[in-house]
């Protein structure tokens, strides 16, 4: 039985993700910890033993919400925690529209930055000659990419990204529709999942403000004290 930590994408809302782990760590230790976009930094970090009140409070750092210092902000994350168990984060090949998993050791603060890439608001990354972009892009949730490295057990970290504004929804729609990624997950593998209603405006998702990330750091502490209730069967063993 391998057992992973699935989070995905969601911007500033990734605060939310750290007030979940605040309540799921103490119940939960996967073998392996997946993540896309900014649920690839958060998973970095767990992965590489943070502590959950360490994790929120590097969300509560406004620095966080600095674009331009991405690529040190991830350099300080991956040196301050290095992996401990087995993690893999996901991209997306920008000109196959297909996504791509990196694991472990072959992970540099490049493939993070790159996970994080959101098209138009943050700079794309060429790794060993290919362009990669938002790894959450296809699928903010990588179950897939889990299931497709052995785990059969699975908690998967949601926050909702905002909805697309009227005028952009057909297009989004057919995006997702035609180069979507979402394999079916097969059985023996079980998958539960933490979601939660959109925690805001699109504005919210990609600017940093203190009070948002108080409010959304306590609603996921609260949101996983329900979920490990009612799901006593995953966290067993």
């Amino acid at each position: 039985m391998t057992k992973a930590l699935v989070l995905s994408g969601g911007g500033m809302f990734g605060a939310w993700q750290a007030g979940v782990w605040r309540a799921l760590a103490p119940v939960f230790q996967p073998d392996l910890v997946v993540g896309a976009s900014v649920g690839a930094l958060n998973g970095w970090a767990i992965a590489g033993g943070v502590a959950p009140e360490e994790l929120i409070e590097w969300w509560r750092t406004p620095e966080i919400g600095v674009f331009a210092r991405l690529p040190e902000t991830i350099q300080t994350l991956m040196e301050r925690y290095p992996l401990k168990i087995s993690y893999a984060t996901v991209l997306t090949d920008s000109l196959r529209a297909k996504p791509a998993i990196f694991e472990n050791g072959e992970v540099t603060w490049q493939h993070l930055a790159a996970s994080c890439a959101i098209p138009f608001v943050l700079p794309q990354y060429r790794i060993k000659g290919r362009w990669y972009t938002d790894g959450g892009l296809l699928n903010p949730l990588p179950v897939w990419a889990a299931v497709q490295l052995g785990a059969t057990d699975i908690v998967a970290v949601h926050p909702i990204w905002p909805k697309p504004a009227a005028l952009m929804k057909p297009l989004v729609g057919a995006f997702v529709a035609l180069l979507g990624h979402h394999p079916q997950v097969p059985k023996g593998v079980n998958v539960a999942t933490l979601g939660t209603p959109s925690l805001g405006t699109l504005h919210d998702a990609l600017h940093w403000k203190r009070e948002n990330i108080e409010k959304w750091i306590e609603l996921g502490y609260q949101a996983a004290r329900a979920f490990v209730d009612t799901q006593a069967e995953t966290f067993q063993g």
